[in-house]
């Protein structure tokens, strides 16, 4: 968990980001470079083939990755003052004030469990009607628990 990594060395810059959000990936990968001590950063990408994403999906499937709390852009710059909240950006999040993002009006909020729907390697934990399995209800409660940590840690919460 790269809010744990951020706590436990406060020195070192750290990001969390996609090559679908290029604003948010330069910018990422600029303050990493321009960070006078270490500095860590994340890119999320799908692995076509273990994933089974079909290969022009690849970037919608970073997309939802982000919007699906699942893996959620943030960055962390110690430099930016001396509490927590100060130091992490939840930036570029949609809904980042809410537990899960609803892309519109009368939609269903998209959760873990809408991401992992969309990749072949979850698909043993669905059964034949769709019915989502025990370990990934878990995995859709500790993605919420992970971002509601780092909502509070940024002061959103």
């Amino acid at each position: 968990d790269l809010a744990q990594l951020a706590m436990a060395f406060p020195g070192v810059m750290v990001a969390q980001t996609t090559a679908s959000h290029l604003n948010h990936f330069h910018r990422s990968v600029r303050a990493a470079n321009e960070f006078p001590g270490p500095s860590v950063v994340v890119c999320y990408a799908t692995c076509m083939a273990e994933d089974g994403v079909a290969e022009e999906k690849a970037m919608a499937q970073a997309k939802l990755a982000v919007e699906t709390r699942t893996v959620p852009l943030l960055s962390y710059d110690p430099r930016k003052g001396p509490h927590m909240r100060d130091c992490l950006s939840l930036s570029g999040n949609p809904a980042p004030q809410h537990d899960w993002y609803t892309p519109r009006s009368g939609a269903k909020p998209l959760d873990f469990l809408a991401f992992a729907a969309t990749e072949a390697r979850f698909a043993p934990y669905f059964s034949a009607s769709g019915e989502a399995s025990r370990s990934l209800i878990v995995a859709n409660q500790n993605r919420l628990a992970n971002w509601r940590r780092l909502q509070e840690m940024a002061g959103l919460r």
